[in-house]
């Protein structure tokens, strides 16, 4: 049996937070209601309130300002991945948003769910580690800011109640002659049709223009853990270094040891060692195919 709720349709920011001031009971947001419909419809989740963001302009919208890639919240991932701004700017997540789940699927989910859903196997983020993103919360209290990072390891930086997110933010490096920036995202699933990741990664690198080596790394692997993290002792090897496959083999043998140092003892650890590597192999052909194929020659 469906829960009975209380229903408000807001059509802007200052009508949310009208009605949070108004709001004593428990409150929960939806937009795209991917997940959330079916929790409601299977009785697990029992709001007194249920307040629809989906028809707020304020929340949909992808734009560059301030040196920043600006995402609402509710800006779905079909418009994330169909926008050129994204391909350009943040090729990872432009990627990661076409992976997930069906074209359906993609047509009503929005980033703001995905991260507040915080799934271990959510597309998105990984994606928004590897660019240093920051999200903008607006509550009873007002708007805060805090760094990914910090919002996904909790420690009191979390969602709270009646708290909603409204924008997504991350930094633009201008465009500089000895420094060249690249990002892409992979993923293994565990079934075909609308896939949800049993591994997914993203990788963000800085390399000189001049030498080819590279200056600095961000590597994030999802699906691994409760949250998504960095490859802090692979971010160091690759430092200095020039892809190739000499590169890629010193790679899959650090992503191996991560899954080990992850999950050891459980029944996947074994798969996701195997898997892990392949999965590297083809983030790095993805990024570099040159350079891959010029080695491989070699």
């Amino acid at each position: 049996m469906r829960p009975k709720f209380k229903f408000a349709c807001p059509r802007s920011i200052t009508e949310v937070k009208e009605t949070l001031s108004l709001i004593q009971e428990e409150a929960v947001f939806i937009s795209g209601g991917t997940d959330l419909v079916i929790q409601l419809n299977s009785g697990q989740l029992k709001p007194a309130w249920l307040i629809d963001l989906s028809q707020i302009p304020e929340l949909n919208y992808i734009k560059e300002a301030e040196g920043r890639l600006r995402i609402g919240s509710a800006t779905t991932f079909t418009q994330i991945s169909g926008s050129s701004l994204v391909r350009e700017k943040a090729r990872c997540l432009g990627q990661a948003a076409a992976q997930v789940g069906s074209t359906q699927i993609r047509n009503r989910a929005t980033l703001g769910g995905n991260i507040a859903k915080a799934s271990p196997a959510g597309d998105s983020l990984p994606a928004l580690l590897a660019l240093e993103a920051w999200v903008s919360i607006l509550g009873p209290q007002g708007l805060r800011r805090v760094s990914f990072a910090q919002l996904q390891a909790g420690s009191g930086a979390g969602l709270q109640a009646k708290e909603l997110i409204t924008e997504i933010d991350f930094p633009l490096y201008k465009a500089q002659k000895e420094v060249q920036i690249f990002s892409g995202f992979v993923k293994v699933g565990s079934r075909s049709a609308v896939t949800i990741a049993r591994l997914n990664m993203a990788l963000r690198v800085e390399i000189d223009s001049g030498n080819k080596q590279i200056r600095e790394a961000r590597w994030v692997v999802g699906a691994l853990g409760r949250t998504p993290f960095r490859l802090e002792k692979l971010e160091l090897t690759l430092q200095g270094k020039k892809v190739n496959q000499d590169l890629a083999q010193e790679i899959a043998d650090c992503l191996s040891q991560a899954v080990d140092q992850a999950i050891p003892g459980r029944h996947s650890q074994e798969y996701k060692r195997v898997a892990i590597q392949g999965l590297g192999y083809d983030l790095l052909y993805d990024m570099f195919p040159e350079q891959m194929v010029i080695s491989l020659g070699q």
